[in-house]
């Protein structure tokens, strides 16, 4: 049945069934059978589904919440058990996002592993919040806040995006003076962002702009690049630009409409297990000083 629970437990995060079936190496069917089984076995129905939707019944819920927690508990008591002679040695898997691994990480992990030499490190690119426990992390850094309140997390600072764009690029089209401007101006874009709209605080809400360009990149170290060459304006994360911006490569626009910051998280599978590998590469990554 844990098996079950498992599987349960990923169908409901990724609400698919295909989705569940290829991050465990399965087939849909086969996560098929799985669901009926637990749902004989409970005599409830976990989920109501149809071709386009998964989603769980107040059943489902109620069954979802209790389960996490069990697998949490399970997760952190094999952390105990391997960290009982509190050695720092083992494998250390943590998910970051690309630019600031590139920026931060990086260039520092030297120092931190010389410091630690029986400890290995798999660092994974990319935004993992969802697969923190199906995929056996110990750490991810989470920029933006986190809406699930079953992680455990540590905010280690806030971070704000900058519109911005080359000087020489402002004198040759101007500045625009709102953000509803932003439709006359090459807007290059993150590839993440599938709605093309950036936000803006207006003094009645905030507001979501659509914005266009000619390029679009899945790296915003990219696109930092690109603006700093005046193919357009682009909007970023402060720690990407702010020392381009010091350096005159880049000019921060639309100041006054600039949303408040968000925070960058460390989350963690369990809090009571911690171990510490964990610890030690928090406080490693606490002291590079990406957020103020």
């Amino acid at each position: 049945m844990f098996h079950d629970v498992e599987i349960f437990i990923r169908v409901a995060e990724y609400q698919s069934f295909s989705k569940a079936a290829r991050k465990l190496n399965l087939t849909p069917p086969a996560i098929t059978r799985h669901i009926a089984k637990l749902e004989k076995e409970l005599a409830v129905r976990l989920f109501q589904r149809n071709t386009r939707q998964v989603v769980l019944t107040e059943a489902g819920h109620i069954f979802y919440e209790n389960c996490f927690k069990l697998m949490h508990d399970y997760q952190g008591a094999i952390n105990q058990i391997k960290s009982l002679d509190n050695k720092i040695n083992g494998k250390l898997k943590i998910g970051i996002p690309s630019s600031i691994s590139h920026l931060f990480v990086a260039s520092a992990l030297k120092a931190f592993l010389l410091t630690y030499p029986f400890l290995s490190i798999e660092i994974v690119i990319g935004n993992h919040l969802i697969d923190l426990l199906s995929s056996g992390f110990d750490l991810i850094v989470h920029c933006g806040e986190i809406a699930d309140n079953n992680f455990y997390s540590k905010k280690i600072g806030t971070w704000s995006r900058i519109t911005c764009a080359a000087p020489e690029f402002l004198r040759e089209f101007g500045l625009p003076a709102t953000p509803y401007e932003l439709s006359g101006y090459n807007c290059l874009d993150h590839l993440d962002n599938a709605g093309q709209v950036w936000s803006y605080k207006f003094s009645d809400g905030i507001k979501q702009i659509s914005i266009s360009g000619n390029v679009r990149a899945n790296s915003s170290l990219d696109l930092k690049q690109l603006a700093i060459k005046g193919l357009g304006i682009t909007n970023l994360p402060s720690f990407i630009v702010e020392d381009a911006i010091n350096q005159n490569f880049l000019c921060p626009i639309l100041v006054d409409y600039q949303l408040p910051p968000i925070g960058m998280y460390m989350v963690y599978p369990s809090k009571q297990y911690l171990n510490q590998k964990t610890k030690v590469f928090m406080e490693f990554f606490e002291s590079l000083g990406i957020t103020r």
